[in-house]
């Protein structure tokens, strides 16, 4: 925290350095701006922390950055169960388990996957596309190390390897187009991740010999 009283008391005039009804004065300005001002911008500074954010809190980030509320998704892509290192998975009695003739239901999107929607959307509305918009586009949004590149062809490939991509967050980049680029660019996303070995109906599962056992 700046402190103003120090910076307050230091522009005051020799002459009047043993006036102290002036000093107290002074001082008490400091306090003043701290309570009203200050305070109340590092609490809506905080509010609006979307890595910070749950529930209600993270609907009101939505809501400035431009959803009018939250997207839906099938639920079986936002947790499932499967084996361990499955995008999305749960464990035995947290995540429901599908039986083959259930119907698939929607739901809101978790708060974890609307983080990642909301942090795409401010890049889309302050973004032009170029090159270095993309990379920072896809590092803010993946929290990764991305390489853009340019195909010269209308095309750009967006790279990154420093981690894998869960497979609910590949479901959100397919359906939502979370990455920005310039008008008439198709995007290719080029990935590096292990296709999973779980029960069927888990996005991008594998059958065994197939799949991944992660």
């Amino acid at each position: 925290m700046y402190d103003h009283k120090s910076k307050a008391l230091s522009r005051i005039y020799w002459q009047y350095k043993n006036s102290p009804k002036l000093v107290e004065w002074i001082t008490s300005l400091p306090d003043i701006a701290q309570s009203s001002i200050e305070d109340q911008i590092d609490k809506i500074s905080n509010i609006l922390d979307i890595d910070k954010a749950e529930g209600e809190q993270l609907d009101i980030c939505g809501r400035i950055a431009g959803f009018a509320e939250r997207p839906l998704i099938r639920t079986d892509f936002i947790s499932i169960f499967a084996y361990n290192g499955t995008g999305g998975a749960q464990p035995y009695n947290i995540a429901p388990y599908k039986s083959p003739g259930e119907q698939i239901k929607i739901a809101p999107v978790s708060d974890f996957m609307y983080r990642i929607l909301i942090k795409s959307k401010i890049q889309k509305n302050n973004s032009i596309a170029t090159i270095d918009d993309v990379k920072n586009a896809v590092d803010y949004i993946f929290n990764v190390n991305s390489a853009i590149i340019d195909g010269q062809d209308m095309t750009m490939k967006t790279t990154w390897i420093d981690k894998q991509i869960a497979a609910n967050i590949r479901v959100l980049i397919e359906m939502f187009d979370l990455i920005p680029r310039p008008q008439g660019v198709k995007a290719h996303l080029v990935r590096v991740n292990h296709h999973p070995f779980a029960y069927k109906g888990t996005y991008d599962a594998q059958p065994y010999g197939v799949g991944a056992y992660v």
